[in-house]
């Protein structure tokens, strides 16, 4: 018993250490198809971070929209072209999701899971975009139109090149509740000219084990097996123990009973 006892007690320390937390998530599960690579115009991705095996988690900070837009709608309007950066919104994120990595390689599911804490009230939208899908939104916005260096190789000359890397599209929008001030000499402020704080968020891509199971919860599965196979083992020895007791506790309060009745 002293070894069972012992196994319970770590458990429930191990529980106790366990720190609470407050987030909110947005989780996107896909496959990683092959498809056409596209030369894209490196004056627009090659700013665009990138996720790949070795660093699959980073913190960023970006300017949500202002209350009330609806999310579709961000960033689709009113669109700021700049000489380094022909697509520029502050209210969304484009990341590069480098599936081709080597350690990747035999893995065809995936999942992107973007947190940010629940004090900061936001709505989050995930899109993701093949290599053709980004270059037709490029286009469309009419901010560059793509085209191959003269005397570059046609891909209709051969094969075009495969790939697996996909584009992240986020884009926030601001969640609060606006708190009515009363100032009787200041006009009303306009939405547009409310203070927003950018929202702090970590965005992780990683593997799907089984096309369902994280490879961050995989520990937590190998570690939660032991613990229900030794329960399931410790529960009818407990109760063997416990039933006795229970029985003697019983017939001792019978006892007492009848005797306070005879009295």
């Amino acid at each position: 018993m002293f070894g069972w006892s012992s196994f319970a007690a770590s458990c429930v320390f191990s529980l106790l250490l366990c720190d609470r937390a407050a987030a909110n998530t947005e989780i996107i599960n896909f496959k990683s198809d092959l498809q056409h690579s596209v030369d894209l115009p490196q004056a627009v991705v090659g700013n665009w971070a990138t996720l790949n095996s070795s660093h699959n988690e980073r913190r960023w900070a970006v300017q949500p929209a202002p209350l009330g837009t609806p999310l579709h709608e961000v960033c689709e309007t009113d669109m700021k072209s700049t000489s380094a950066s022909p697509v520029a919104c502050p209210h969304e994120l484009w990341v590069t999701l480098n599936l081709d990595d080597a350690n990747w390689r035999d893995y065809r599911a995936f999942t992107l899971r973007l947190s940010w804490a629940a004090s900061t009230p936001a709505d989050f939208l995930i899109e993701l975009y093949s290599p053709e899908t980004v270059s037709t939104f490029l286009s469309n916005q009419q901010q560059r139109q793509i085209t191959l260096p003269e005397g570059a190789p046609s891909f209709r000359e051969g094969p075009p090149p495969i790939t697996r890397t996909k584009y992240a599209r986020i884009r926030v929008v601001d969640a609060g509740v606006p708190t009515p001030q009363i100032q009787l000499d200041r006009p009303k402020p306009r939405s547009s000219d409310q203070v927003v704080v950018p929202i702090h968020f970590i965005l992780i891509l990683e593997q799907l084990y089984w096309g369902f199971l994280p490879a961050s919860q995989l520990p937590t599965i190998c570690f939660l097996i032991p613990v229900l196979l030794a329960a399931a083992m410790a529960v009818p020895r407990l109760l063997a123990y416990l039933d006795p007791l229970v029985l003697q506790a019983r017939e001792d309060l019978n006892n007492v009973a009848s005797l306070e009745k005879e009295e």
